[in-house]
């Protein structure tokens, strides 16, 4: 009789388990789609140009490739959240979200745009970084969420394959698109030095520079100097919590586009 009352306990103990599991599962499931649905909705705010006029470059720089620039509704978007300051897009990824700056770096790891609570969070700058883009390294964050999400795909330039696809990526902003190409991937402990958004003088900077680029995966042959701007993309390593996956770019060029 003893046993059997205790061999009753841990199936009711194993039922309350497994439906608990259940239950976590089902909830992240519907976290996920939440998300994915706002973030679907947003997209009606950008769209593919009619007309193939070749955008006015105002930094000279090699031809502009074919690449068709998208627009970006930032007067809607920013209806919904003024802290809209950008619209990220990484082609090779199929990466393509609006990017946010709070008062923290905080608020927008748990924050979709629309202020709706979410683990997959907003893609965001960091919060001591300039808006404008004009600091020498700007620091964009994402979570690397399971289902590809948000910068849940950035590793993928682990495989210099990938690559080679599409080195560069571009983030909008009003009235112009920043392009960036690609000349750093690695992953490194969060108290990397990738981290760093003030430089008290030039040689500090080239130093920066210097670490980021000896710290990639594989050589890109693109070079950096202390005349260049970058930014840098972060996000977690899913196997290790405290190192991060984090995609360095060189400003190539600003181009000016019609809003």
């Amino acid at each position: 009789m003893k046993r059997n009352k205790i061999y009753m306990m841990c199936m009711i103990l194993a039922g309350i388990l497994f439906f608990g599991s259940v239950g976590a599962i089902v909830r992240i499931c519907m976290s996920y789609r939440e998300g994915e649905q706002v973030y679907e909705e947003l997209e009606e705010y950008i769209r593919e140009p009619e007309s193939t006029k070749e955008p006015e470059v105002e930094k000279s720089s090699e031809e502009n490739s074919a690449f068709t620039f998208l627009q970006v509704d930032f007067e809607s978007l920013q209806s919904i959240n003024p802290e809209v300051i950008a619209w990220i897009q990484i082609p090779a990824l199929d990466i393509s979200y609006p990017v946010a700056k709070g008062t923290d770096n905080a608020y927008y790891l748990h924050h979709m745009i629309n202020g709706e609570t979410n683990k997959s969070g907003s893609i965001f700058m960091d919060y001591h970084n300039q808006e404008d883009f004009t600091d020498r390294n700007t620091i964009i964050y994402g979570h690397n969420m399971r289902d590809g999400s948000m910068f849940g795909t950035l590793e993928k330039y682990q495989n210099p394959g990938v690559y080679d696809v599409y080195p560069k990526f571009y983030v909008y902003v009003p009235g112009y698109v920043y392009e960036y190409h690609i000349f750093s991937c690695y992953a490194a402990p969060v108290n990397n030095a990738t981290y760093t958004y003030s430089f008290p003088d030039v040689k500090d900077y080239q130093d920066f520079l210097g670490v980021i680029q000896a710290s990639s995966e594989y050589d890109t042959g693109i070079s950096v100097s202390e005349k260049d701007r970058v930014i840098t993309l972060s996000t977690c390593v899913n196997t290790r919590k405290d190192y991060r996956y984090l995609v360095h770019g060189r400003l190539d060029q600003k181009i000016s586009v019609e809003e």
